[in-house]
């Protein structure tokens, strides 16, 4: 079985996280027995056009990127995604004809899974699309809608890594199947008597940090040992920082910078509370990595998170955007909290669901059928 993996995002180089669970995903299917070939843009301009890691094939096509992700522009630039779309599609055609893969599978629907779709439709090569919540966010209304819905048209399946995204008319027959968690997070055992709150999601917009830089001196106020870890990077670091020492919370916030994904879950081990503010999100790696760990989540109460958190029993809901509320639930953790036995259960609940190793076999059941069913 070959598959060529076309992807929005792929890590950049060593020590880039972007995109680092699809690459879990390719390392799992190749223990599997899969060959796997990965198409995706190249965003800086360090990184290889092409490289061979871990078994696995990575090209890389060019387009005018100007050094930045496309999540973190302002605006759909037009112009760049005209030509990431034609570069994409070209490359992807000629891996095609070169590599002969059984199976296309695009991750995010747009825009490479739209490539994907179209580079499938063209070669007559089975094609399985997943949506993971940032391409059905930004592609609501409009032109980018259109090209959503062509593209699940297009595709031979779907799937989704959250029961919340098939409410989407296109999504409705989509099947679910979850990103995936390493076996390493499980086998944490969490400081629960640790007043250490982590995050571990991108300093983007769209993760609202800020309401929880805002939220520290209110939890301080009770709690004035409590210690946040803001673990990862992005475009608002320095606002943050900056916001961090107007409160005068900044002793009490320890901005731990990017973090390999790996030494997650050594800082995971000194925590006790796992904070997420995300105002939007498909299902959340951060999160299910830290229920895997045992921290007591408190995120934000948004559709995606209460697919995986029932509030007051194993985590806590908040407000979006509410600082107070934030820091009234991050109290609670860290007081009242959530019984160790519950949190216990709820990682046996999910191993099974959610470690890679079941992910893939669920993705390869996929490939098998669309080559059998492309063969009748």
């Amino acid at each position: 079985m070959k598959v060529l993996m076309v992807t929005t995002s792929y890590p950049d180089y060593e020590g880039s996280n972007r995109g680092i669970f699809i690459r879990r995903l390719c390392r799992e299917l190749v223990n599997q027995g899969v060959e796997v070939v990965v198409l995706t843009p190249r965003i800086f301009s360090q990184s290889p056009l092409f490289e061979m890691e871990s078994g696995i094939q990575v090209h890389r096509f060019r387009f005018p990127s100007g050094n930045t992700p496309l999540n973190q522009r302002e605006g759909i630039p037009f112009l760049a995604m005209c030509v990431y779309m034609l570069t994409g599609l070209f490359t992807a055609l000629h891996l095609i004809r070169r590599e002969k893969p059984d199976v296309i599978h695009g991750n995010w629907i747009v825009p490479a899974g739209l490539i994907a779709a179209v580079a499938g439709t063209l070669t007559r090569t089975p094609v399985i699309n997943t949506a993971r919540g940032m391409d059905v966010r930004m592609s609501e209304k409009g032109p980018v809608k259109v090209l959503f819905d062509l593209a699940v048209k297009l595709s031979d399946k779907v799937t989704v890594v959250s029961e919340a995204m098939r409410n989407r008319e296109c999504l409705s027959g989509a099947e679910v199947i979850s990103s995936g968690v390493n076996e390493a997070f499980f086998r944490i055992i969490p400081d629960r008597g640790s007043l250490n709150i982590l995050h571990t999601r991108s300093l983007e917009k769209v993760y609202d940090a800020e309401t929880l830089i805002r939220a520290v001196p209110l939890v301080v106020q009770k709690i004035p040992r409590a210690h946040f870890i803001i673990a990862g990077s992005g475009s608002h670091e320095s606002s943050l920082k900056d916001l961090a020492e107007r409160l005068g919370a900044a002793g009490h916030v320890q901005f731990a910078g990017p973090v390999d994904h790996n030494s997650i879950a050594k800082i995971m081990e000194s925590a006790s509370v796992y904070v997420s503010a995300a105002v939007a999100d498909g299902t959340s790696i951060a999160l299910m990595e830290a229920m895997a760990a045992g921290l007591i989540p408190v995120v934000s109460d948004i559709e995606a998170n209460r697919s995986l958190v029932t509030h007051g029993r194993d985590g806590y809901l908040f407000r979006p955007g509410n600082e107070h509320d934030l820091a009234d639930k991050i109290h609670m953790a860290l007081s009242t909290g959530i019984s160790f036995q519950i949190l216990d259960k709820k990682r046996r609940d999910i191993k099974d669901m959610i470690c890679w190793n079941s992910v893939a076999k669920r993705f390869m059941s996929s490939y098998n059928q669309l080559v059998g069913n492309n063969g009748e």
